[in-house]
């Protein structure tokens, strides 16, 4: 197949649904797919669009990892015409909806993907916890946007069930986001070394993703002088997270960027995995975790698919609880073989959820999508003949 994913940018390697838009591209394309990007910072066979500026929302969004793309008609429409087959959508903004009524213009079929979970917003925007605005969300993505498709892929079964919940009626298609063939233990599980623990939580650092809970977790557990706490990612927060460990940790918490191999060894030398994101369609971060043998902690939120990871209790904390979050690092941390044991079943799960598979699935939408959309038009040419032909 000839495929075309739009996505606002791909130059940001620090957003996770872009990462996961690039690996499903060169999955897609080592399965014999010829596959195009538009977006910002899109390769040269694809269409490199410019930054749409919003004002106050450019400014904002930029400090969470996103730019928005500007729709460029003429090069967009030339790389449609050129022989694509079916148009992929990830995000619901500006750009994808004005290439999604250009698709449609000019016949090609299209899905789209569930990537931009209304509370991320609304935590940003500091009113997290309004149901009705975080509802409004939900109507209005799928009033502009998500209406318009009969396939949409969903990560999780979590964020398929809110789509229903909140009236979307397009077939849900739930595909994990995967993980690469990089991420698996190797040998046997780490063990800690004598005096020193090592937590790792991967994430922006943003409001929803609740690493100030990890860093106060850590503060109040008994075996605060030998934790060495790392928060992967970048985010408005980082000054607020580095104030709040600086007052309250023994040691420095480590605050980086990793790149895919950086963060395998890191995940190699840490000896824990804590997820405390409130907000969470998927977290990839937390699968390749486990995925490479390491146990995780994970906040048990009701807007959030990672608790779905949790093989028992001793990996689920209350959600927003440092105490409780606290008791669960030091029970791991006083049980080593038990942690030992659960690791090798953590990274049995971890195979489950491989990249490769769900690229299969995805295909496998796309190839549906193609047929119910060719089905749909040999449908209306036959009823136009049908009544052309009693006129």
């Amino acid at each position: 197949m000839k495929l075309c994913i739009v996505i606002d940018l791909v130059d940001t390697p620090t957003n996770g649904s872009v990462m996961t838009a690039l690996r499903f591209a060169d999955g897609l394309r080592e399965r014999g797919h010829d596959v195009k990007i538009i977006a910002i910072g899109a390769p040269e066979d694809g269409v490199n669009v410019k930054e749409r500026y919003i004002p106050l929302v450019t400014e904002v969004s930029r400090l969470n990892q996103i730019k928005f793309g500007k729709f460029e008609e003429e090069p967009i429409r030339a790389l449609f015409a050129d022989g694509v087959e079916l148009v992929h959508f990830i995000f619901p903004f500006q750009l994808e909806k004005k290439c999604m009524e250009l698709a449609r213009e000019m016949g090609i079929p299209t899905t789209a993907a569930f990537h931009v979970q209304p509370e991320n917003v609304s935590y940003n925007m500091h009113i997290g916890w309004s149901k009705p605005f975080n509802k409004f969300l939900y109507t209005l993505f799928r009033e502009k946007f998500y209406k318009y498709f009969t396939h949409i892929h969903c990560p999780s079964n979590f964020i398929a069930g809110e789509l229903k919940k909140h009236g979307y009626k397009g077939k849900l298609h739930v595909i994990s986001n995967g993980v690469g063939e990089a991420f698996r233990l190797e040998g046997d599980p780490k063990r800690a070394q004598e005096g020193r623990f090592d937590i790792l939580m991967v994430g922006r650092l943003t409001p929803e993703k609740k690493q100030s809970v990890l860093v106060k977790a850590v503060a109040l557990s008994k075996y605060n002088d030998i934790i060495h706490l790392t928060l992967a990612g970048n985010g408005p927060k980082k000054e607020a997270l580095q104030k709040l460990a600086e007052k309250n940790l023994k040691n420095p918490v480590t605050f980086a960027f990793f790149s895919q191999e950086q963060l395998i060894a890191q995940i190699r030398r840490s000896d824990l995995y804590v997820h405390a994101a409130y907000v969470e369609i998927e977290a990839i971060s937390c699968i390749e975790a486990f995925a490479c043998g390491l146990v995780p902690v994970i906040a048990q939120s009701p807007k959030s698919a990672t608790p779905q990871f949790a093989l028992d209790g001793r990996s689920l904390f209350k959600a927003n609880d440092p105490k409780d979050l606290a008791r669960k690092i030091d029970y791991w941390i006083e049980h080593p073989e038990e942690r030992y044991e659960a690791a090798k079943r953590y990274a049995e799960l971890g195979e489950t959820f491989r990249l490769a598979n769900s690229v299969q699935a995805a295909e496998e939408m796309f190839e549906e999508a193609i047929r119910d959309f060719n089905r749909e038009q040999t449908e209306q040419i036959n009823e136009l003949i049908e009544t052309e032909s009693r006129t």
